[in-house]
């Protein structure tokens, strides 16, 4: 008996920590569920989207800058982010939201919190306030309307290459200024800025924006800051909007002309070599948009459009300087969906404008306009993910430098010499979350 109860107790030792490795496993395989209504303070989003693109440079005025075809795989303002609001005191929530650049083709890879990101307070009935680097109104007017570009607004097929730029191998920027850094463009992501987005009123919104002077110079007599605004009506099948801004102190017309008035048709006497350093400048833009969808037997169309205007203006410049060059650009875009086909198109025009010089010496702005055209087809593979083919070409006028606004080569996007015509396509896959 005694043989026995040795026998028993050692199985039991030995059975122990088979016992415990078998419920380790078991709580391996089946976690212990939340406590009920338990859910994340936040959501996990993003939009993953690459295209293998294949793009060139032809008709420049010098044969020598023309570009070859070259290819390259595009991340397409891939992103990842989290977001989200804690209810507090009084009715308000804390608003919050970091999203990052998602560069998964390894290159540009850079820090967190790069794209729009805020904290602030909000309420369902005063809208939000709030800090942070965030698109601006007048970049956003259309984005998520009727009016939206059927090209997402991003990569080379973006509308921003020629909407919300004055030509000049002008690229959406952030708001980092000074004369010897300008911004040209209005298409803006604005750090150090403060923004309030109000709720929707029977379809009725407005945004508001302004870029701190962060980049004042030491001595004061350079001090950039930003307003920007727009209002939308968006209601059902209709939506309407309209955005203005305004830069001061983003010194435009020195990316737009460096040295002096010669790109604008003045004589070598005019310039006499003088450097274009203004002390002041004030550029602005403002537009309107539409955009309608009409459901029918084949489908879904929607048919939107843009007018926009273009002023850039500058002080204290030498004699034959570009004081300002204004300019007015338009386009037309429609988007046909059936089933899980959809159809892509977009015209965009831009005229080739005015310009006065220091000193009313004769100018002319003759050869500075442009065009484009995107076409594109995708196919919904779900909801939230398509595969896509898309085609953009730019065609410059004999002086204009109507560039691809978003990403795209190097020795191509910002880099278009006179009169050459970018063109791209790219087959590509998005997936959002």
């Amino acid at each position: 008996m005694k043989t026995t109860m040795v026998r028993s107790a050692l199985a039991l030792v030995l059975a122990m920590p088979l016992a415990a490795a078998a419920q380790a496993a078991a709580n391996t395989s089946a976690p212990a569920a939340a406590p009920e209504g338990f859910k994340l303070p936040f959501t996990i989003y993003g939009t993953l989207n690459l295209n293998f693109q294949d793009s060139k440079m032809q008709g420049a005025a010098n044969p020598a800058l023309n570009v070859n075809p070259r290819t390259l795989v595009s991340t397409d303002s891939s992103n990842i982010g989290i977001r989200g609001t804690f209810d507090v005191a009084g009715g308000l929530q804390v608003v919050y939201q970091c999203e990052t650049s998602a560069a998964i083709n390894g290159v540009s890879v850079s820090g967190i919190c790069n794209r729009n990101s805020r904290v602030g307070l909000g309420s369902p009935v005063y809208g939000t306030l709030f800090y942070g680097n965030w698109d601006t109104p007048y970049k956003a007017t259309t984005f998520g309307t009727k009016a939206d570009d059927p090209f997402y607004a991003t990569d080379v097929w973006d509308f921003e290459s020629i909407l919300t730029s004055p030509g000049f191998n002008t690229k959406t920027s952030g708001w980092v200024t000074g004369s010897a850094t300008p911004v040209t463009s209005f298409a803006v992501r604005l750090n150090n800025t403060v923004a309030y987005h109000s709720p929707k009123w029977s379809g009725v919104s407005f945004r508001l924006a302004y870029g701190a002077s962060y980049f004042k110079n030491a001595t004061g007599t350079q001090n950039p800051y930003l307003y920007s605004a727009c209002a939308n009506y968006d209601n059902g099948p209709i939506s309407v909007g309209a955005g203005w801004e305004q830069h001061h102190d983003g010194f435009a017309l020195v990316a737009a002309n460096p040295a002096a008035a010669l790109a604008f048709g003045a004589t070598a006497a005019n310039t006499a070599g003088a450097a274009n350093v203004p002390m002041h400048s004030s550029d602005s833009a403002w537009h309107v948009a539409a955009g309608y969808e009409l459901g029918w037997a084949a489908g879904a169309t929607t048919l939107g459009g843009m007018y926009e205007q273009i002023m850039l203006d500058q002080s204290d410049t030498p004699t034959g300087s570009v004081k300002s060059y204004n300019r007015a650009a338009w386009q037309l875009t429609l988007k046909h969906r059936v089933g899980s086909h959809e159809l892509r198109g977009r015209y965009s025009m831009a005229d080739q404008g005015s310009a006065d010089l220091v000193g009313g010496a004769a100018s002319t702005t003759s050869g500075y306009g442009a065009s484009g055209y995107a076409v594109g087809y995708g196919y919904f593979l779900a909801p939230t993910a398509q595969v896509y083919l898309h085609y953009t070409i730019i065609q410059n006028a004999h002086r204009a430098q109507y560039t691809f606004g978003t990403a795209g080569s190097p020795t191509i996007a910002g880099a278009t010499p006179a009169g050459a015509d970018p063109q791209a396509i790219g087959l590509g896959i998005r997936y959002s979350f």
